[in-house]
């Protein structure tokens, strides 16, 4: 990410944007707890932003106790399921543009969403103006709640119709790197194991990164930032185990580059996994799924084609 766009896109989210923990779901629905509680992997807390930086209502932040919220379609499809990471450079949480507009487009097409209220701030890397490094935490509170929920919704899939093995991730910018994470490292817990749900494989089925964040050696500050740019992040360990995977990303991003995804579709391709990369001309940063006459505008439909193909919903 540009160090100038960045600041500004941060400081515009924490001065002007960002709410304490007062998001609800939609009337109707009910957001479940990741955790048990009492549970250790909570016991750490977070820390929170201050009330000088929380002081408007558009985004999510301070979030102690992580939740989801499943979305169930009219008609279901085939029993696929899409768990949904909202964006905020893992210190807010887009839950409306990345979370609740993007559940509500995929019930249409029959798919059941979860969306996941993961822990913030400073649960995942993320840019420290102050010190203009990125800052990778000691504890990936982010990865943990997705791994858990992965685990959760398999565990339950008989209980919301969902199958099984059509259990896909998407996520949006640090959603998106969320959603990388969740689909790289299933082999090996990022917590200790609670209770029997933990005994079920937190691997996604398909993997649906878009305009995903923090994929470089940039994000661990190494220079030249130019060779940077072209290595894929030590946090990523890459094998031809990882699931199918369908990456979205826009040309004219600004604030998270497109290299982050071709660097990352690169390294993929390079192992043997099953990759498509949408990479369209237009669209910006953060578009979630609103219409603004670019190309971009197809992603949702050129990610349900990708899902029929795979078998993973009905045509």
């Amino acid at each position: 990410m540009n160090r100038t766009n960045l600041a500004l896109f941060i400081l515009l989210f924490l001065s002007s944007y960002a709410s304490a923990d007062s998001w609800t779901p939609p009337k109707g629905l009910q957001q479940i707890p990741v955790w048990p509680s009492g549970a250790k992997v909570l016991s750490g807390g977070i820390q929170e932003l201050s009330p000088e930086q929380v002081k408007n209502t558009k985004f999510t932040t301070n979030v102690r106790i992580p939740t989801y919220t499943v979305f169930r379609p009219k008609t279901n499809n085939g029993g696929a399921a899409l768990i949904v990471f909202p964006g905020g450079g893992h210190t807010v949480l887009a839950m409306e543009l990345e979370g609740t507009e993007i559940c509500r487009r995929f019930n249409q097409a029959g798919i059941t969403c979860i969306l996941v209220k993961y822990r913030v701030p400073y649960s995942g890397c993320y840019y420290d103006s102050k010190t203009r490094k990125h800052v990778t935490p000691p504890v990936p509170m982010a990865l943990q709640d997705a791994q858990r929920v992965i685990s959760t919704i398999r565990h339950d899939a008989a209980k919301y119709d969902i199958n099984p093995r059509r259990i896909g991730v998407t996520g949006f910018s640090a959603g998106g790197n969320v959603t990388v994470l969740s689909s790289t490292r299933f082999k090996d817990r990022s917590y200790e194991p609670v209770d029997e749900i933990d005994k079920v494989s937190c691997r996604p089925d398909f993997s649906i990164p878009v305009y995903p964040g923090h994929t470089t050696m940039e994000h661990k500050n190494k220079r030249p930032r130019e060779v940077a740019a072209q290595e894929l992040n030590t946090d990523i360990p890459i094998s031809n185990d990882i699931p199918p995977t369908l990456v979205i990303h826009a040309a004219d991003d600004d604030i998270n580059p497109v290299h982050y995804s071709d660097v990352y579709v690169r390294e993929l391709k390079k192992a043997g996994v099953y990759v498509k990369y949408k990479r369209y001309r237009q669209g910006g940063h953060a578009f979630g799924v609103r219409k603004t006459g670019v190309d971009s505008d197809q992603w949702v439909e050129a990610v349900l084609s990708w899902l029929r193909g795979m078998g993973f919903i009905r045509s």
